[in-house]
Order: C-alpha cells, then structure tokens, then sequence
C-alpha cells in the first residue's frame, strides 16, 4: 500500500453533486509574490492555495473569478454546503515552463506521490483541464533527466539512452511519462514573481482514470521523497522542512484564496496539539489514530489495533493527506463508526437511512425537517500522545438531493487497506508538517484570516 507514488494508494473519489443553478461571482484577487531567500537569510517562502473552481490566467498567473452553486453564496443557509464537482480538491498555483512555453497551472496538492507532475504534449488520452496541456518543444529550458542521473533510480527505470520514465498510480490518475527539468515560477507577472530553474518533474504523455473535474493539469508531491517539490525547494535553499495550510470552504469567501507556506513563513505553532509523525522509514506522513468519539461519547468498540500498521504488506495505520478529498477509515473501524452514527440520528433526532444507493456516497439520510443540521453529530479522532481532533458536523455531512428528497450524506468512507484523513476534515483547522522533527502540529483556526 502507499509507500509511493509508485506503489500507491489509488482509490476513486466519491464525486459530489452539484446544483444546476450557479452564480457568477467576479474578484480580481491579486497573488502575494513568493517569498523567496538565500539560504543565508530568513528562509520563508509562500504559494497561492486555491479552491480548483477559482478561475486563473494561465499566462499571467492572476487568479479571476470563481464559479460555486447559488446555494452556497448565501451565509443564511444553515446546512452542509452542496459542494461543487469536485470539491474538495486544493490545488496550488505555479508556472512551468520558460520562454514562450510557460504558462501557469493549478497542480493538485498530494502528500502521497513522490513527483509533482504535468501533463504533457502529446497525452493520451484526451481530457479536459483548464489552460493549455505544456508543451516542451515550446520551453527552450527544458531538459530530459538522463538514465545516468543520481535522481533516475527506482522507483524511477532508464529508459535507453536518453530518458528517464516513471509510472504510477494514485487517487489523482494513473501516470506514464518520463523525468524532466525546468523553470518553476511563483507569483504572477502583475504583482512580481521569482522563479528556480532546474526543478525535477515529471512530463506524463498518459494520464488515465484522470480524476480532475476538468480543472487541475497535475499533482504537486509535498511527501518526504528527494524528489518532492518541498525537498527540492530545501535543496536550493528555498525552504525547510516545515510547512503549514489552512484550509477554507469557498462558498462564502468567493474572493479569497489560502496560502501553503514553508519555512520562515510557517505562523507559530506554540498553541496548537501535537502528535508524532510515525514510521520515519515511509515517504508518507503517518500518524498514530488510536479511537474515535461521537458527539463527545467514546466508541469503546474501535481500539487502536484496527489502525495498527501490517509493515511486510504496507497495510493499515493512518495518514493524512490533503489529495484525498474525504476521510477514508479502515472497513474494521468504519463499520461500528457507521451504526453508532445510524443509531444516533434515528433515536435522537428520528432520521433515517436512505434505504438506496446516492450515487458518490455510500452512507446518507433522508432529511425533510427544518432545522436539523445544527443538531448532527461531531466526531473526535483521538491520537498519540493524548492529542484530539475534533471534526465539526458541517465538515462530515454534504446535502444532496435524489429522487426528489434532501440528503445529508456522510462523508467518510469505508477502506479496506488504510485510514486517510482527507481534506473535507481538515477545513478550518491549521496543520503544520515538521519532517524533520517527525511531528504533525494542529489547532482549529478561521481559515480565511490566513488569506488573501
């Protein structure tokens, strides 16, 4: 199971659905320049982190507008959001490519990956993505990784005489291209930008099952691989070990985007939990789930065996990543998860479960009364060290309709190998990654005073 981009963890996401009516909303959001300095200096460097339905110049970098259901727009409704297709998926904004060949890009965030990687001309097969798929012939900086490179070993196969190929499978697609270097940009033309020449990526002519809504031309890997973007930043003195995201719902805060930061850029972290990042063997960032809580009630059923970690099958235990865009729980867990939610919400507020299949959900309520929603239940993950994350109801349930009646869908799914804490959860909670020191630092937070 994940220990790589190339040997990963692949699961389709469930995709949400989508009101038909919609509003346009217009911002003229200007990106904070990155941040950059020497390695002799104050290392902090920051990058726009944005909803994938903010709207980009691709030649600029300028974020524009922002197209989210009407629904969603109003502040008085007091319901899970109806989220957009393909919510949640954060991605960050970068430029690739020099000369007449550069053009900036939302890349998918992916703590699982060990690459950050592109799509590149020619791909198979053919899909949509907002602004054009790059293309080499136009970069004249762009250089192929050769097999004798120190960066073409495995999980990395020369390729004769002249390429370096990967291949892989994650949650975002399954890839096929060959290593690459050239210049990565940060920041847009109008407000400054600075940019680092010799970046490794991955240039992938096949992308398959590629599951980006129509918006996202490929994946940035923040894992603790050498190849990793936030390595190779730390590698040119641009960055540490550390990074920190808040993440923040869109839907009333059209006009913004989050930042990821590194570094020096990090906010102080001395008032927030901490747990262990565990297995420092794994490029992943692993973390010690030990039980559950509904609505304050410990669930005695679900013990910390469950998320115990199988080292010879790469199987079990919990990671987080901001690629998987809802909280994914091992099947053992999931199920005494699942009845004590289904008893809670029919014995105390008399709701019950829809007796069919939503499509993108697998567990969901039909709920006609007004009102409900403030009165759903929170969940509390309980780490090692005694720390507790608590995930609100507004954060575990989306509204859907089908065949006429409301839902309120659960989002946290059952998986049969691993437990993924996704992005849906971590909304509104601050995380700071420290490598180097193997800890996970978290605190609740209003994500968008974190915002530009």
């Amino acid at each position: 199971h994940p220990c790589s981009l190339y040997s990963a963890y692949s699961h389709k996401s469930s995709t949400m659905s989508c009101l038909s009516a919609s509003m346009l909303c217009f911002l003229l959001a200007l990106l904070t320049p990155a941040n950059l300095t020497s390695a002799t200096g104050n290392i902090g460097f920051s990058l726009p982190l944005v909803s994938s339905h903010h709207k980009l110049n691709h030649t600029t970098g300028e974020i524009g507008e922002l197209l989210l259901p009407e629904a969603d727009v109003n502040p008085m409704n007091i319901r899970p959001k109806v989220a957009p297709a393909g919510w949640p998926m954060f991605s960050v904004v970068v430029g690739v490519g020099s000369g007449r060949g550069q053009h900036f890009y939302k890349l998918a965030l992916d703590f699982v990956g060990n690459l950050t990687w592109i799509r590149c001309k020619p791909c198979t097969p053919e899909e949509q993505q907002e602004g054009p798929i790059f293309d080499a012939a136009l970069s004249p900086k762009y250089a192929l990784v050769k097999p004798t490179s120190i960066h073409c070993k495995p999980p990395f196969v020369g390729h004769g005489h002249d390429k370096c190929s990967f291949s892989g499978t994650t949650s975002l697609a399954a890839v096929h291209g060959y290593l690459a270097s050239d210049v990565f940009t940060f920041g847009d033309t109008g407000t400054g930008h600075r940019s680092l020449d010799g970046l490794i990526f991955g240039c992938a002519h096949r992308a398959t099952e590629f599951w980006n809504h129509g918006i996202v031309a490929g994946a940035m890997s923040l894992n603790k691989r050498s190849t990793s973007f936030k390595y190779q930043l730390a590698a040119h003195g641009f960055a540490t070990s550390k990074f920190s995201y808040c993440l923040f719902y869109h839907g009333q805060h059209s006009a913004k985007h989050g930042f990821l930061r590194f570094g020096s850029d990090v906010p102080n972290h001395d008032h927030a939990h901490s747990t262990a990042s565990m297995y420092h063997d794994t490029m992943l960032y692993f973390i010690g789930l030990e039980g559950v809580s509904l609505n304050g009630q410990r669930l005695t059923r679900i013990n910390r065996g469950m998320f115990s970690r199988d080292q010879a099958r790469k199987h079990g235990s919990t990671i987080i990543d901001v690629g998987t865009p809802e909280t994914r729980m091992i099947r053992a867990a999931y199920d005494i998860l699942e009845a004590a939610v289904i008893a809670d919400l029919q014995h105390r507020l008399g709701v019950r479960r829809a007796g069919y299949r939503v499509p993108g959900s697998h567990l969901c309520f039909i709920v006609s009364i007004h009102g409900i929603y403030q009165k759903l239940p929170s969940i509390t993950l309980h780490l090692a060290g005694g720390a507790q994350l608590t995930i609100r109801w507004d954060l575990l349930f989306v509204t859907k309709m089908h065949h006429g009646a409301q839902h309120a869908c659960f989002l946290i799914f059952p998986d049969e190998k691993m437990t993924v804490l996704g992005a849906a959860q971590q909304v509104d909670t601050r995380f700071t990654i420290d490598a180097d020191q193997r800890l996970l630092y978290f605190a609740p937070e209003n994500c968008e005073n974190d915002s530009s």
